[in-house]
This record gives C-alpha cells, sequence and structure tokens, in this order.
C-alpha cells in the first residue's frame, strides 16, 4: 500500500501542469525581458574604457634623510596591502580630480552640466584596480568619447606620478643635498691631507661640492614659490645624484584610444537577457499559481468542498467569435461539438443522481457571482435533456435580472411573479413552447418589488407540484447565491441545487460560505459544474484530445 505522505507530495507533472497552464505569462515575461534589453541595448549610447598602468617599487625610493634611510616598505610605516590601498585613495582623491575635471572643462558638457553633482558623477567613471602578485596599478577611464577617456586616464596618472615625486622630494630633497654636501666636506677635509690644491681628485671634489650648492640654493627657491602651478612646472628639475631615484612610482603603459566599447555588451545582454527571461518567466509562473486562490480545475474543488464534481465545460470562443445568444443554446446549434458533448455528459451525471425513492425533478441552478454562465448551463442542459425525449420546463426565478425570455425570444407580459402574486392564474396560461422540441419555457413575468419574499410564498410550492405533473425536468434559474437569498429560498422547495462555478474566477474560500447557506436552507446539493474551463488547464487537454480522437460524428 502506498504511504499517503508520499501520494499527497507533488510530482514532476504537477509542476509541468502548472507551466503549461501559466505559458501565456511565463512567455510574456520572457519576451519583455529580452525586448527590454534588446532595446536598451541599441539605444543606449557606447561607453569606451581606456587603460592606465602604473608601476610602484616599494623597495624604492632610496632616499637619505637625516634620520637614516626611508624605506616604505618597512613595517614601520606601511603594510603591502595598506600601502597600494592609499595609493588607490591617491590616484581618486579630490585634488587631482578636481584638477582633471578643470583642464578638460567638463562642467560644461551636456554629460555633467545637469548633474547635481557633477564631481561625484565623474568620480563614478573612474576606477583604479591593483594586479594581482605584482607591484602594477591599474587606472581605468570610462567615457562615451574613446579619445577623452584615454585623455583623462594620461594626464591623471601625470598628475598622480609628479605630485609623488613633489611630496617625496620636497620633504626629504632638502636633507638629502645638506648631507650629501656634509659628506662631501668630510670628504675633502681627508683629501687635504693626502693631495695638494691642485691634484685632480681635489679638483674633482670641489666641483661636486659647488654643484650640491646650487642645487641647494635651487632648492630654497623653490620652497618658497607660492604658485603651485611654477611648482609644478619646476618639478621637472633633473637630480643627477648618483644611487639616487626621486620617486618610486612611473607610468609603465599609458592609456591608448579604445577602439571597442565597453558597454552595452550586446551579445552578452543578449545571453543574460534569455537566461533572466526564461528562469524569471518560469519564477513568476509559480508565484502568479501561488498567489492564484480561483478554482482553476475539478482538482481545486476536491481541496476546499464535499459538494460532487458533476463535470466541466471547456470555455467557447475559442475559434471564431460567437454571439451570447449561440452560447446560450449551444447544444442545439453545434450537437456535435465536443463542448456540446461535455453538457450531455452532465446531463448524464445528473440523471444518475436520481432514484426511485428520491426524483429529481425540480433543479435550481444559481453560482457564486455573476457572469460565471449560469443561465447559459442552465440552457444548454435543458436542451440536452429535451434532445434526451425528456419533457424540460425552464423557469426563469432570477426575478431582479432576467434573461431566459431574450435567449429564446419570447415576451415576459407574464410569468412566474404573475403566478406567485395571484392566486387564481394557473401554469398552462404561463407556458411558452420554445423553437426546440420538448423544452418549455416560464418567464421571470414582470418586476415585483420583493422577489425574495414572494418566493418564500406557499405558492412557489404549488407551482413545483403543478409543473411536475407536466414535465419530467423542471430547471429554475435564479440569482448569484452569495450575493443574494433567492437561490437559498428556492432551493429548501426544489429537489435539488446545481451550482456553476466559472474556471479561475471563482475564489475558493468562498466555497464554504456557499456550503453554509445551502446547508441553513436545507437544500440538497447535486453537484458542481466547472464552467468556462481555460484551455491552459489539464482537464480541458485531457478533454480535448479524447474527443479529436472521437468519431466526428458521435452524439
Amino acid at each position: 500500500m502506498a504511504d499517503p505522505i508520499i501520494a499527497n507530495e507533488p510530482h514532476m507533472k504537477d509542476y509541468l501542469n502548472i507551466l503549461r497552464r501559466r505559458r501565456g505569462i511565463a512567455i510574456l515575461f520572457f519576451i519583455t525581458t529580452v525586448l527590454v534589453v534588446l532595446l536598451g541595448s541599441f539605444i543606449m549610447k557606447p561607453v569606451y574604457r581606456a587603460k592606465a598602468t602604473l608601476f610602484i617599487d616599494l623597495e624604492n625610493p632610496n632616499i637619505l634623510t637625516a634620520s637614516g634611510m626611508v624605506e616604505l616598505q618597512s613595517q614601520n610605516y606601511y603594510s603591502y596591502k595598506e600601502y597600494y590601498q592609499s595609493q588607490k585613495e591617491i590616484l581618486t582623491s579630490l585634488p587631482i580630480i578636481q584638477k582633471v575635471f578643470g583642464e578638460f572643462g567638463l562642467a560644461d558638457t551636456r554629460e555633467y552640466s545637469r548633474a547635481k553633482e557633477p564631481i561625484k558623477k565623474f568620480l563614478k567613471t573612474i576606477r583604479v584596480e591593483p594586479v594581482r602578485d605584482t607591484r602594477l596599478l591599474e587606472l581605468y577611464v570610462e567615457n562615451k568619447n574613446p579619445e577623452l577617456a584615454a585623455k583623462i586616464a594620461n594626464r591623471i596618472a601625470e598628475i598622480y606620478v609628479k605630485r609623488n615625486l613633489y611630496y617625496i622630494s620636497k620633504t626629504e630633497l632638502l636633507n638629502l643635498l645638506k648631507n650629501e654636501y656634509l659628506k662631501l666636506e668630510s670628504k675633502l677635509s681627508e683629501y687635504s691631507k693626502i693631495y695638494k690644491e691642485g691634484h685632480p681628485e681635489m679638483i674633482r671634489l670641489k666641483k661636486e661640492i659647488d654643484e650640491v650648492v646650487g642645487k641647494i640654493e635651487a632648492e630654497k627657491r623653490l620652497a618658497v614659490q607660492e604658485d603651485y602651478t611654477k611648482q609644478e612646472e619646476l618639478l621637472d628639475y633633473k637630480y643627477a645624484l648618483e644611487g639616487l631615484k626621486a620617486n618610486n612610482v612611473s607610468i609603465l603603459a599609458a592609456a591608448e584610444i579604445p577602439k571597442v566599447p565597453t558597454m552595452p555588451k550586446k551579445l552578452l545582454n543578449v545571453v543574460l537577457a534569455v537566461v533572466i527571461g526564461l528562469f524569471g518567466g518560469i519564477a513568476f509562473a509559480f508565484f502568479y499559481e501561488y498567489m492564484d486562490d480561483t478554482i482553476r480545475e475539478a482538482a481545486d474543488l476536491s481541496g476546499v468542498t464535499k459538494m460532487p464534481f458533476l463535470g466541466s465545460v471547456p470555455k467557447m470562443n475559442s475559434g471564431k467569435k460567437m454571439t451570447e445568444f449561440e452560447k446560450d443554446i449551444f447544444v442545439h446549434v453545434k450537437p456535435k461539438d465536443p463542448i456540446a458533448e461535455a453538457y450531455r455528459s452532465i446531463r448524464t451525471s445528473i440523471l444518475f443522481s436520481s432514484s426511485f425513492d428520491a426524483p429529481l425533478k425540480s433543479l435550481v441552478f444559481t453560482s457564486p457571482a455573476p457572469q460565471e454562465g449560469k443561465t447559459a448551463t442552465l440552457c444548454n442542459i435543458g436542451i440536452a435533456m429535451a434532445q434526451n425525449q425528456k419533457k424540460v420546463l425552464l423557469v426563469d426565478a432570477d426575478m431582479r435580472n432576467p434573461r431566459l425570455h431574450e435567449v429564446f425570444k419570447k415576451e415576459n407580459k407574464e410569468g412566474l411573479s404573475t403566478f406567485l402574486s395571484r392566486q387564481r392564474v394557473g401554469l398552462a396560461t404561463l407556458l411558452q413552447k420554445t423553437d426546440i422540441e420538448n423544452l418549455n419555457l416560464v418567464t421571470s413575468g414582470t418586476n415585483p418589488p420583493n422577489p425574495s419574499e414572494l418566493l418564500a410564498s406557499p405558492r412557489l410550492k404549488d407551482f413545483i407540484d403543478a409543473a411536475g405533473n407536466e414535465f419530467d425536468f423542471i430547471l429554475f434559474d435564479t440569482p448569484p447565491i452569495a450575493i443574494l437569498t433567492d437561490a437559498a429560498i428556492l432551493s429548501g422547495c426544489a429537489d435539488g441545487v446545481i451550482l456553476v462555478v466559472e474556471s479561475g474566477k471563482t475564489p475558493k474560500r468562498i466555497m464554504e460560505r456557499i456550503s453554509k447557506i445551502l446547508s441553513d436552507a436545507k437544500a440538497k446539493v447535486i453537484g458542481v459544474i466547472l464552467n468556462k474551463l481555460s484551455a491552459d488547464s489539464s482537464d480541458y487537454y485531457y478533454y480535448t484530445y479524447y474527443y479529436s480522437r472521437s468519431p466526428k460524428n458521435a452524439l
């Protein structure tokens, strides 16, 4: 015996049924996603990325200060990671960014003139990344103009290198030169004890001392300059001391004008759009299924009500457009259609529900809400019964919004309301024959001010008894039971009630309320008809598959 817990678990076919049922939503999501991405990719103006590569030598600079050798790689100052992080921040620091922004006149361009914070927007186009396991930094600049992107990248790198030179040499170089001078003076003092004034070594040493003195004087003049632009120009001054490197940063590879745009990456965008659209559509389909609280298939009914299931009717208009009149008498107009066979199948289920001890002659047709196909269902089942050589009477008990007289094109001067409100009116005076053999009609009559009270009168029982003597079946069309009490009142006198539920419209939660209404009315529920079954339903799939293989002339 199968484990009941395992038997109730979802199977792969259940998920496939959901996807088939919700395929419209999934396909719409997929198409929308792909179209939006494609449109955006072709409309978007291309963005180009230029790259400049910088080399940073941590073992440098070999610069002497008053306190000794400066070793930037020493743990006393920076760790490897911290040092590179600092250089990244310096490259994108506000002074450098503002200077480049101003030099290229970006504030006047359309792209930045409309921005609330143009500098911040410009900064977002710049990225600095270290190359793993190397001493290289890569500077990326993005711009819609490829030539401008390369120029900006090179200018940022240039300013960064010069500033690095400035901040190292200006704080250290003067002390370095002084130390060099003292060292040369000491060496001169030692040489003077060995060589005479005219000795070549003495001449060379004095020449070196004069050069250092000149450089010290030049450095002092540079230190008092107030104009930063002039200071930056003077940074090109070359110091040729032996073994001295004035800067540990250099441009390894200048940025070149990019040929291929970085964004949009059309092929990648299309691939991502297809993947996102596919999986997103599937996810959205399952989410929509989860949020859908309506009754769509026969399986949904079994979980919310104990009412018997009489059958389902596929949604009409699957082919060409049909009029409401054709829908109401579909079994008569297209008797060989599979939908007509569905009504005959329901007719058989109703007949099997009847017994010798509890015959079903008077049946009330109602629905939870309006526009669920209750009247069309009643008419077609009535026609199916009449085609089975049964004498059938259709009674329009919806005295608020009657429709049966319009379906069969009859007058509605006198009808059920006339019989219930007048003692001397007989059934024979109200009967109207239709164009369909064995099918008769009693219209609603003039609309009374109190339909519920009129249906609750003892005359209703007289009407049912009189009709039962002449007809095999009496089918009452009533207002929606969840809205009005008319159907509940009438069901207490009839032999049974049939509930017509529209697939994909009726909420599951309303079935419990309807069950209580019918229980309070002491009505006998014959069953539920699932109407307007959608083509994406698994019930519809198996139904159409069966009838598509049946003989064309089968009735």
